[in-house]
């Protein structure tokens, strides 16, 4: 199998001007720099129940 054939959901990235978002953001690329991909995961969960809920988005992703 080629990587190209794996759907894996890439992180999303934060609304511009929300700190919220931004606190989460941090919070996952500190667990991402701690080789944490647990609490890297949990960032990334709570980021998105956070962007669905205070900004109705369904899915913002990041380009890796």
């Amino acid at each position: 199998m080629r990587p190209e054939d794996f759907d894996v959901p890439r992180p999303p990235t934060p609304t511009p001007g929300c700190p919220t978002c931004r606190a989460l953001a941090d919070r996952r690329e500190t667990a991402r720099l701690r080789r944490d991909g647990s609490a890297e995961t949990d960032a990334n969960v709570l980021l998105r129940r956070h962007q669905r809920s205070a900004h109705g988005n369904r899915e913002q992703r990041q380009a890796r």
